[in-house]
């Protein structure tokens, strides 16, 4: 019987996307900076970080 391994996204130079902690992170900060600083929204700005940057 044959195993398929599990799809990984691709980026578009064929590669997987590694994601970058260090980016994710500043981009979800300025997220929270244009929310004026209102906290309690840290994992939604990390999410959508990681969205925006194509990581996964």
């Amino acid at each position: 019987m044959s195993q398929r391994s599990a799809e990984i996204p691709l980026s578009r130079a064929g590669q997987a996307r590694k994601s970058d902690p260090a980016q994710v992170a500043q981009r979800a900060y300025e997220r929270f900076v244009q929310r004026g600083g209102e906290h309690g929204h840290d994992q939604e700005d990390w999410l959508e970080a990681e969205k925006e940057l194509g990581h996964q």
